[in-house]
């Protein structure tokens, strides 16, 4: 293949990428405490502004008016309650701020429009309608996450593991974890389960049944 060739395939290729990542930006908006590390970078993502009025006191300016995030003593990794700021997401125009709590690694939403506060997740991963969010949560201590599903009002839809357990000479344990969450077009969250024991996988989707109840199906068995 020719110097020219070769320029051009990269370039088509890189453009194909940057058009499937752009259409996932679109469809899934998703905010992630993870992934921002440096709060002073992340605070110059707020539309009408973010601060620390003090080192304790996290200020965030919505459209309602300021609201205020102080934290609570000791302030110290694993006790007291604090608050740092993670960013914001244009689409569904919401601030998410996490809150470390007594081990508890989670987060709250912010709406910019309304100024109302919702608890949320250390990540956020909205619909593509952005009717609902999934919310992920850590606790200290457990192995895996806690995930809720809430709608655009912040009332759960489900919540619970993320993954499955079974009871083991009286104990419960850990049989399949479930992770990369992602909406489809029609509004279905899925996520891959991973069995604990033989690392076998697969794709679950969170269903309705028909008592109305939400509940993941597609679960494969795990020796």
């Amino acid at each position: 293949m020719s110097y020219t060739a070769l320029s051009r395939a990269l370039v088509c290729a890189s453009l194909a990428l940057l058009s499937t990542a752009v259409l996932s930006k679109e469809t899934q908006p998703a905010l992630s405490c993870e992934t921002a590390k440096v709060e002073r970078a992340a605070l110059g993502q707020a539309p009408k502004g973010a601060r620390r009025v003090e080192k304790h006191v996290l200020e965030v300016i919505t459209a309602q008016g300021p609201k205020r995030f102080t934290d609570k003593p000791p302030h110290e990794e694993l006790g007291g309650l604090h608050w740092r700021y993670c960013g914001y997401n244009a689409q569904a125009k919401a601030h998410l701020i996490e809150m470390m709590d007594e081990g508890t690694y989670s987060g709250d939403l912010l709406f910019d429009e309304t100024g109302k506060l919702v608890r949320a997740g250390h990540t956020v991963l909205f619909s593509p309608s952005e009717k609902e969010f999934l919310a992920i949560e850590q606790e200290d201590g457990v192995d895996g996450q806690n995930w809720t599903v809430y709608d655009a009002g912040g009332k759960a839809k489900w919540k619970g593991y993320a993954g499955t357990t079974a009871k083991v000479d009286g104990i419960d344990s850990v049989v399949s974890t479930f992770d990369h969450p992602e909406w489809t077009k029609q509004g279905e969250l899925t996520a891959r389960f991973v069995c604990a024991s033989s690392k076998a996988h697969g794709v679950v989707t969170l269903t309705r049944s028909s008592s109305g109840g939400l509940s993941w199906r597609g679960h494969g068995k795990c020796s």
